[in-house]
């Protein structure tokens, strides 16, 4: 009986980890939307006569840079 009670744990742990996997590849695009710019840099208006907003275009958000600790401080020798 304890073959099976331990083949069940281990069909659950299975489980457990190809859920988790299938999480991990599939990432999500973050999206946000941000004014238009011409090749100058410039800002593109909105025609009007168009259905469509020209003046604003979604890009993909970028990650956040992680922040870079802080250097320790030398000591200063003391002269003698």
């Amino acid at each position: 009986m304890t073959s099976s009670v331990r083949a069940k744990m281990a069909q659950v742990e299975k489980e457990k980890k190809v859920a988790k996997r299938e999480v991990t590849t599939t990432p999500e695009v973050v999206t946000e939307m941000v004014r238009a710019r011409s090749d100058k840099g410039h800002y593109i208006p909105d025609d009007p006569s168009t259905s469509e907003n020209e003046a604003w275009v979604e890009k993909p958000k970028k990650k956040a840079a992680p922040k870079k600790k802080a250097s320790a401080k030398k000591k200063a020798a003391s002269k003698s």
